[in-house]
């Protein structure tokens, strides 16, 4: 029993400790590839939500396109052609499996 609980207690402090590391871990620009798009997605995508938002989608270059459309209808700031490179980036590194 007093083994189960030791175990239980480090599974906790380990669990705990790593939990803030997580989301960090998304949000770092490392965790996207490289290409075309890449900086205007850091830039423009970050303002208002984590990275972790972009890196756990997997959308078509139509369902892409729509997201856009939702974020610059609630403030975000792109050019036409920055629109164009992020769909373009956003497909290509996170369409569907």
């Amino acid at each position: 029993m007093l083994r189960l609980v030791e175990l239980m207690r480090a599974v906790s402090v380990a669990v705990c400790l790593a939990w803030p590391v997580l989301p960090a871990a998304a949000q770092s620009p490392a965790a996207l590839p490289d290409g075309p798009g890449r900086e205007v997605v850091l830039r423009a995508c970050s303002q208002c939500h984590s990275l972790e938002n972009v890196l756990r989608s997997r959308l078509t270059r139509r369902q892409w396109e729509a997201r856009i459309d939702e974020m610059l209808a609630r403030g975000a700031k792109l050019t036409d052609e920055e629109i164009d490179l992020v769909a373009d980036y956003l497909s290509a590194n996170f369409g569907p499996p």
